[in-house]
């Protein structure tokens, strides 16, 4: 009698064991999803936070001098309320509603003899962004909006840009 009490003690013991071990496999999988859930929202939030802070970037504002693009760059030269010019740049495919890749400050203005023409000019490090708005040339195609990068006194990148404020 007492075996038989003892096997079925036993048999008890390992069925809810069993059951244990199917409830923690289940726990374990809602603490994964859950997991994963969380994950999601926190790439969510982080992406609400970056665009609400681009779009922060608007109100110091005074005036946008330059706002142009092309194939790799989104490029808005601002002049701030501070006086302050400002160069941010967004690489390709992102859009002016996420953070820039690029912002400089403290930008110089030359005005390009008597045509009305400007350059804009950042310094970063040993690099050069100058950004020409050339409204007189000798030809179409020294018209327009240009895009430079220097690395020193040599030129790394050059492109004419597509000017979106006459768009």
């Amino acid at each position: 009698m007492l075996r038989l009490f003892s096997l079925a003690m036993c048999l008890a013991l390992t069925v809810i064991a069993c059951k244990n071990d199917k409830k923690e496999q289940e726990l374990l999988e809602k603490e994964a999803e859950i997991i994963e859930k969380e994950k999601k929202l926190e790439k969510e939030s982080e992406t609400f936070i970056e665009h609400e802070a681009a779009v922060e970037l608007n109100p110091e504002v005074q005036l946008n001098l330059i706002y142009c693009e092309n194939d790799s760059y989104i490029v808005r030269v601002d002049r701030l309320k501070s006086n302050d010019v400002r160069y941010m740049a967004w690489n390709k495919p992102k859009s002016t509603t996420e953070r820039p890749d690029l912002i400089l400050l403290d930008g110089e203005i030359e005005k390009q003899g008597s045509g009305g023409g400007y350059h804009f000019i950042f310094t970063n490090g040993h690099h050069s962004y100058i950004v020409e708005n050339n409204l007189m040339g000798e030809t179409m195609d020294s018209m327009g909006v240009f895009l430079k990068l220097m690395e020193g006194e040599e030129e790394v990148y050059f492109s004419k840009m597509t000017d979106l404020k006459l768009k």
